[in-house]
Order: structure tokens, then C-alpha cells, then sequence
């Protein structure tokens, strides 16, 4: 990848998750990207160890900074904000990740709204999750950092726009949005139609492709149209970081390496193809 290449993306490290957070970042590194966003998904990838000490949280953001690498953001899971996790030891993880995106210099800390579940059958709890989403927005701003949720996301409670409409409208201004192309695909939604309905709260992009049902396809093997999205964005003049999270299944490359590898030549040819289209 040139330069050009390497400041339009950020990589996720969940797509490094088989290494440990060093090793993480210097396959980052050597993959030509200059910034990542960093990881505390429990069960699934904990190079930020949200469920750590704080000294094990503060050596981590200290290993971070020795590799020399900008974080687009920390995308971490402290529990559930309706019900489903003890609320103050939720917000204590919370705290934590504060002090760890301060430390890392990370501008923003991006938040599931719920709890994951394979069959939904209640309403999402939308005032209580805002409620808890707000003390975390407010806390995150005294220490100068970004709250961001991500929503919509397929498998949680706010799965769907309108859902995810309801809940920005329930929350402070300042809280903004992490736009997971492959959720709103696998809800089978406009992915196009979302950028317009909520451009306005984006702080953070991620890219990963999806069918209906499916969030976890190599990039151009889904229905996402990313030379829409390209289109979309650069509509609206964004100018936030755009993060590969390629936490996929079934991938034809021989190492996640070749995947990441693979995805930048795909996503710069949407991006071309989205540039003729405009002009």
C-alpha cells in the first residue's frame, strides 16, 4: 500500500485477534497502516482488556503508544446497558476505558447499546440504555474524549434505522454514531438510505461486508455496494476514519494478512468506480 492508501483506512485489530496486542500491531504495521482501532470485545478479541485491572488496562495503552501508531478509536464491550450486566460494574469498566483511551490518545470510544441475543422477543429498553448511554457520554467528555454507539447492530437490540433513529433522538447531541455497513446489509436495509437518514451523528466508519443474516463476509463476497457507500460519504464530505473490521468466516485466503491485503485493492477500486460515477 503508498500513503495515499495507508491514511484512508485504519484496521481493526479484531482482524489481528490471533495475535497478542504487540504482535497485533507490528503485523498492522508491516500491513502499511499507520493507525488501528483498538479492541476490548470480551470473549472475542481483548487487546484492550476490558475486563482488566486498571494497571492491566494502563500497560496495555502503554504498549500501545510505544508502537508508534494512531487509534482511530477504542470499540470495546463493558456489558450491557439494559439489564442484562450489574450497571455499576458496567460503568466501572467504562471508566476504565476512558482512562485507557486517554492514555492511548484515542479520540473516541465507540459502545454496543445492548445485549446480544439470538431471538428478541421484547422491545429494546430504549430510555434505559439512553439514560446509561448519556452518564457514559458525559463522563467520556470530562476527560476530553468521544462517545460513539454503534447502531445499528444486527444481532442486538437496536437492530434496525428506525430503532437506531429512536435511540440517537433519546440521547445527548454530543453522543455520536460508529456506521457498521455489513449490520444495516444483514437487516436487509438501505445502507445508502442510513448514510443520508444519519450522516450527521457519524464519528467512525467500519467496513465489512454482509448478506441478509450474515455480517461476516470477506469484503466483495456480500451484496454491500461499496462504491455506493464511497458515494455516499463523500456526499456528506466526510472526513472521519474508515476501519477495516474484517472479522470474518470462511475466508478463501490462506492468512488474514492476504485478506486485509485484498480488501484495500477492493475497496480503492469502489472508490474509483464511485469517483466516475459522480463525474
Amino acid at each position: 500500500m503508498n500513503d495515499q492508501t495507508r491514511s484512508r483506512y485504519s484496521v481493526s485489530t479484531v482482524c489481528l485477534r490471533q495475535y497478542d496486542l504487540v504482535r497485533a500491531l507490528d503485523v498492522a504495521r508491516s500491513l502499511g497502516f499507520d493507525s488501528v482501532d483498538l479492541v476490548g470485545l470480551r470473549g472475542l478479541c481483548e487487546h484492550v482488556p476490558v475486563n482488566g485491572t486498571t494497571s492491566e488496562m494502563s500497560a496495555a495503552a502503554r504498549t500501545f503508544a510505544a508502537s508508534g501508531l494512531r487509534a482511530a478509536s477504542v470499540n470495546a464491550d463493558p456489558g450491557s446497558f439494559d439489564g442484562f450486566d450489574d450497571p455499576v460494574d458496567v460503568m466501572r469498566r467504562v471508566e476504565r476505558l476512558i482512562d485507557f483511551a486517554v492514555e492511548a490518545g484515542a479520540p473516541i470510544l465507540v459502545l454496543p447499546a445492548g445485549e446480544k441475543s439470538e431471538q428478541r422477543t421484547t422491545d429494546p429498553q430504549i430510555a434505559r440504555m439512553a439514560d446509561a448511554l448519556n452518564e457514559a457520554g458525559a463522563r467520556a467528555a470530562r476527560n476530553g474524549v468521544r462517545l460513539a454507539v454503534e447502531a445499528p447492530y444486527f444481532g442486538r437490540p437496536i437492530d434496525r434505522l428506525a430503532r437506531a433513529a429512536e435511540l440517537m433522538d433519546a440521547l445527548d447531541p454530543s453522543i455520536q454514531l460508529a456506521f457498521d455497513v455489513s449490520h444495516i446489509e444483514a437487516a436487509d436495509e438501505s445502507v445508502a438510505h442510513a448514510w443520508q437518514l444519519l450522516a450527521a451523528r457519524v464519528a467512525i466508519v467500519h467496513l465489512r461486508d454482509a448478506v441478509s443474516g450474515d455480517i461476516r463476509r470477506v469484503i466483495g463476497q456480500g451484496r454491500v455496494d461499496f462504491p455506493a457507500v464511497f458515494d455516499a460519504m463523500r456526499s456528506t464530505d466526510y472526513a472521519g476514519d474508515t476501519v477495516l473490521e474484517l472479522e470474518t468466516r470462511n475466508s478463501p485466503y490462506a492468512s488474514k494478512k492476504q485478506e486485509v491485503l485484498a480488501a484495500v485493492e477492493y475497496l480503492d477500486a469502489a472508490r474509483t468506480a464511485a469517483s466516475r460515477t459522480r463525474s
